[in-house]
């Protein structure tokens, strides 16, 4: 640990104290170097080292190149080969990865990071502060960096290579949530000097190492020898051999796979058969819940349309349509009462759950009827829109067609694929839309991208623009005490709540099920099935 300064500093421990994460120490997942771990065939537990795991999962990346291309930490087997400066434990917290320790200056202006000696990249050169440097360089030019990825560094100034085993990341604005933003996900390390092969064969310093890809068809990779995580007996992490990996789109034909012996490791299934899987094979099989993928709600165009603050009626006509959602029928119908109905955009799973936030309006078709009424309204016609390759996208859309017809709209709801929907969102061509997003690590990738007036992706979807919510999100990215953290959090989605530039609907969850003689294997709370001493690092064949 680096020696904490009450006066100058917040350090890993006081960071890790307010976020809520948990220090994982060295007894606890062995994180020696990889030189002194041991090989043994098996350990005391029983785990056996060895055999190939054959994976199906939902997706598949785009590409090889990491920087250029998002690999999916839930649903894209590439990310086994992936590391970043920090690690994700199974609560999906910032934990240690290439960086041991982390203290942050006490005006939250700059972080330094000690690396771990001895971590190597998958060809062997040593990961040191100039290749992480090279890194975040690299991922801050829009020439060589997904959006996406780049975004995770916008507030970084400066990359400082102090010396081999320190780095230190000066920012633009005071920041708290910082670490959060260097995990392996999206800003994980590839070798310097591998940058020409990044397209063909990328270099990366995770648990597993690369060696074939044939998009939509298969995935190998190979464990990593000299990985530096070991077992709480010294021996080195992973356990497995091999990954090969078979995405498989459809839920139907990857539940099959598993089922006649194709596959071990499924990532999910349809919410239809996660309903009954465990009675109709649970003697063949095992589950794992993945409690909080994502949140499911409905986007309301605040710029043009009927919901648009543009007009007096805006709001209560979101406000009717709020009270015509029956949130049980949708959790029953479309997700066969698997999940929990979203209060907020985080769920009693997630450690960044927020008490005390004020609740959006309750199902009273009644109301919404009368609301209708008093703004004129009734037989509004609304342009509801969903995206066509996520079922329950649109099965909610469906839901929300009837539910809001019932009670005196005139909806028509369009499925489109992912093209369509961002040209219609950037052209504000919708007035409403069934959508969802993914689990964020930090409460402020979420607010501020999807409720901070500034924000891009606000921009093209509901519009909102809140003073008192930008504000709030602002303060609360610069506050390192957790629970004020919270506290403002809750503030925010009451807002929300209030406003409705989105009505939250449901939690998204997984199931994944794999053979019996999986062992070892529990994905994080979100679904990534890499973390900290977890996942397929310790998953092994009996």
């Amino acid at each position: 640990m680096t020696r904490e300064s009450r006066d100058h500093a917040l350090s890993r421990r006081a960071f890790l104290a307010s976020t809520g994460g948990a220090i994982a120490g060295v007894a606890a997942h062995g994180m020696v170097g990889a030189a002194n771990a041991q090989q043994q065939s098996s350990t005391r537990d029983g785990a056996k080292r060895g055999g190939t795991l054959r994976f199906a999962t939902r997706g598949d990346a785009r590409g090889l190149d990491p920087h250029r291309n998002i690999i999916y930490l839930v649903s894209q087997p590439l990310a086994a080969t992936t590391q970043g400066l920090l690690d994700l434990n199974l609560k999906c917290q910032p934990s240690p990865g290439i960086a041991t320790e982390w203290e942050a200056s006490k005006d939250l202006l700059t972080y330094t990071f000690k690396l771990r000696k001895g971590a190597q990249f998958h060809n062997g050169r040593e990961v040191d502060a100039v290749a992480v440097k090279w890194n975040f360089d690299r991922i801050q030019n829009p020439k060589t960096s997904h959006a996406f990825t780049r975004s995770a560094l916008s507030n970084l100034k400066l990359t400082e290579a102090v010396d081999k085993y320190t780095v230190r990341c000066h920012l633009q604005q005071p920041s708290a949530i910082f670490p959060s933003n260097v995990v392996y996900y999206p800003c994980n390390l590839i070798a310097p000097d591998s940058v020409e092969q990044a397209d063909r064969h990328p270099i990366g310093c995770g648990p597993f190492k690369f060696v074939e890809w044939k998009r939509f068809e298969i995935t190998e990779l190979a464990r990593f020898e000299n990985y530096y995580e070991t077992d709480a007996e010294g021996n080195s992490l992973p356990y497995l051999d091999g990954i090969i990996g078979r995405p498989k789109k459809e839920d139907r034909v990857r539940l099959t796979a598993l089922r006649t012996g194709e596959v071990d490791l499924i990532d999910n299934m349809a919410y239809s058969d996660a309903s009954t899987f465990a009675k109709s094979y649970g003697d063949k099989f095992q589950t794992w819940d993945v409690p909080t993928l994502g949140t499911s709600f409905v986007r309301f165009n605040l710029d043009k349309g009927p919901f648009s603050d543009q007009t007096p009626e805006g709001k209560l006509l979101r406000q009717a349509a709020a009270h015509a959602v029956d949130h049980d029928a949708v959790r029953a119908a479309v997700f066969y009462g698997r999940g929990q109905t979203a209060t907020g955009y985080y769920s009693p799973e997630s450690p960044w759950y927020a008490e005390g936030t004020r609740p959006y309006p309750a199902f009273d078709p009644e109301k919404a009827k009368y609301l209708l009424r008093k703004a004129k309204a009734v037989g509004t016609a609304i342009d509801l829109q969903s995206l066509v390759s996520y079922p329950y996208q649109k099965q909610t859309g469906e839901l929300l067609q009837a539910m809001w017809s019932e009670v005196g709209f005139k909806v028509s709801h369009n499925s489109y694929d992912s093209a369509v929907l961002r040209k219609k969102r950037r052209a504000r061509d919708f007035h409403a839309a069934s959508a969802a997003a993914s689990y964020r690590f930090d409460p402020d990738g979420w607010f501020s991208r999807a409720v901070l007036s500034t924000s891009p992706s606000n921009k093209q979807g509901s519009g909102f623009r809140h003073a008192k919510a930008d504000q709030l999100i602002l303060e609360a990215r610069k506050t390192p005490d957790r629970n004020k953290r919270l506290a403002l959090y809750a503030e925010i989605d009451s807002i929300v709540n209030e406003e409705l530039p989105m009505l939250y609907l449901h939690h998204l969850t997984l199931l994944e099920a794999g053979v019996a003689n999986l062992k070892g294997y529990q994905p994080a709370i979100s679904g990534p099935f890499s973390t900290q001493g977890a996942g397929i690092r310790t998953a092994w064949l009996a």
